[in-house]
C-alpha cells in the first residue's frame, strides 16, 4: 500500500505525458488544432492532479519532481510549439494561396520563421530547469509557468479553429503576430517577473483578492467566449501579476 501511495503521483504524471504525446501526434498527422489543444488541457489537468496527489498523500519525492519536469517539457514545451508551427504554416498558405510558398521546399527565411516556434520548447526546458533549482518558487513563480504558456498557445489554436467570431481572430493567421508570440513567450518563461500562484494557504478575501479577481474574470471570459477565452484569461493573469508586484504585494 505504501508503494502504491508513493507511486500514484508519478502514475498521474505519466498520464499527463501521454496526453502531451497525443497532442503532438494530432498536430502532426491531422492538423486538428482543437483536438491537439484539448489534449494539452488534459495534460494540464493531470499536472495539477499529480501535485495535488503528492501533497495530499505526503508523497513528494525528488524523483517525482524530476519526472514532472521531464513530462512538462513534452506536454507544455513540444506540444504547444507544434500548434504554433501549424499556425505559422497556415499563415503562409492562407496568405499566399500557395503561389510563393512551397510546402516541400520553403525558402531559408520561411524556414527560420516556421522553426522558430520550437524556441518555445527550448525556453520551456530552460524554465523548468531553472524552477527545479530555485527554492524560492513556492508561493509564487518567477516567470510564466509552462502550463499557463501552453494553455495560451492552445487557446490560439482554438481561436484559429473557431468561426472567426472571436475578436482579432485573424491575428492567429498573421505570421508576424505569431512570431511575436514566440518571442514574448520565450522571454516570459525565463524572466524573473513574479507571477502569483493559485495555491491558497487560506481562503480569506483580503489575502487572496488578486486570486479571486482573476478566477472570477477568467470564468466570465470562458463563459462568454468558450475555450478561446483562455487566451485573454492568460493575458489577464500576466497583467494582474504585474499589478500585484507593483501595488498589492500579495504573496
Amino acid at each position: 500500500m505504501e508503494q502504491i501511495k508513493k507511486g500514484l503521483p508519478s502514475f498521474i504524471t505519466s498520464l499527463g505525458l501521454i496526453m502531451g504525446c497525443i497532442s503532438v501526434v494530432i498536430s502532426v498527422s491531422r492538423g486538428d488544432l482543437n483536438l491537439a489543444g484539448y489534449f494539452i488541457l488534459a495534460a494540464a489537468f493531470f499536472d495539477f492532479m499529480d501535485g495535488f496527489a503528492a501533497r495530499t498523500l505526503n508523497a513528494i519525492t525528488p524523483f517525482g519532481k524530476q519526472l514532472d519536469s521531464l513530462a512538462d517539457v513534452v506536454s507544455f514545451g513540444v506540444a504547444p510549439a507544434m500548434i504554433l508551427y501549424r499556425l505559422i504554416l497556415l499563415s503562409y498558405v492562407s496568405s499566399s494561396s500557395g503561389s510563393d510558398y512551397d510546402v516541400m521546399n520553403p525558402t531559408f527565411g520561411q524556414s527560420v520563421i516556421l522553426y522558430s516556434s520550437f524556441l518555445v520548447t527550448v525556453f520551456s526546458a530552460l524554465r523548468l530547469a531553472k524552477f527545479n533549482l530555485d527554492s524560492e518558487q513556492v508561493k509564487s513563480f518567477k516567470g510564466l509557468a509552462t502550463p499557463a504558456n501552453a494553455i495560451f498557445i492552445a487557446a490560439l489554436g482554438f481561436i484559429a479553429e473557431s468561426s472567426h467570431a472571436f475578436p482579432f481572430a485573424s491575428l492567429t493567421f498573421n505570421r508576424y503576430f505569431l512570431l511575436a508570440v514566440v518571442i514574448l513567450s520565450c522571454y516570459l518563461l525565463v524572466s524573473n517577473i513574479r507571477m502569483f500562484s493559485l495555491k491558497f494557504s487560506d481562503y480569506g478575501i483580503r489575502q487572496n483578492f488578486i486570486r479571486y479577481l482573476f478566477l472570477l474574470l477568467a470564468v466570465v471570459l470562458i463563459v462568454v467566449h468558450g475555450l478561446p477565452g483562455l487566451a485573454p484569461a492568460i493575458v489577464l493573469y500576466i497583467i494582474l501579476s504585474l499589478v500585484n508586484n507593483w501595488f498589492v504585494k500579495m504573496q
